[in-house]
């Protein structure tokens, strides 16, 4: 939460004349949770934000707007469609963040398993190569597990949401049925805690 969002909430809570120990009991939490609100040290929960609004009579927008100054606290209740309708702006507009948010939307509106079914059902009718073609269905999970990573907060959390051990797997079978080389294939594998141990320790 910035600091400007804090401010305001504290705005509010002044304005209508409430304690931080009679909000907190209002909303069933600790006062140390509503002064960390109000120090940006973290932020309410979506039911909290809910319940700030209907307990000020605004929306939640309007709670949050910070472009003004002035408090403005308006005397006419929200009805509960107006409130949900804001969460729900919110929470999507929440979904959006990540490191690469514009290439995880992309690569979700994708149809990639349709094509891939396609390529496999024409390979396997035209060759009559089902096996082992059936090995590119193994890329339905590295793709999705991909872009779900692009969803990721942050350069670690990404690096984390990789999917390398669906990689690891893919080769693994690759080798075993195009070389033959099961034997010495599973060593791959010593790649995979090699891998999460750098990820850990690279900050």
């Amino acid at each position: 939460m910035d600091l400007m969002t804090a401010n305001r909430l504290q705005q509010l809570r002044k304005a209508n004349g409430y304690s931080q120990d009679v909000l907190a009991q209002k909303l069933g939490i600790s006062r140390q949770a509503i002064s960390k609100w109000e120090r940006a040290e973290s932020s309410p929960s979506v039911d909290n934000l809910v319940d700030l609004a209907r307990l000020y009579g605004i929306t939640v927008d309007e709670m949050l707007n910070t472009e003004n100054d002035k408090v403005v606290i308006e005397t006419k209740a929200n009805t509960k469609k107006d409130i949900k309708g804001k969460i729900k702006s919110l929470i999507s507009k929440a979904n959006d963040f990540g490191i690469y948010p514009e290439r995880a939307r992309a690569l979700f509106r994708f149809p990639f398993p349709i094509i891939i079914t396609i390529i496999y059902v024409a390979v396997g009718f035209i060759f009559n190569a089902w096996h082992p073609t059936w090995l590119i269905f193994l890329t339905v999970p590295i793709y999705y597990h991909y872009a779900l990573a692009c969803k990721a907060n942050s350069k670690k959390a990404f690096v984390f949401l990789l999917p390398v051990p669906e990689i690891i797997v893919a080769v693994f079978l690759a080798i075993g049925l195009f070389v033959g080389a099961w034997k010495y294939a599973w060593i791959i594998f010593l790649l995979l805690p090699l891998y999460y141990w750098i990820a850990a320790i690279t900050k």
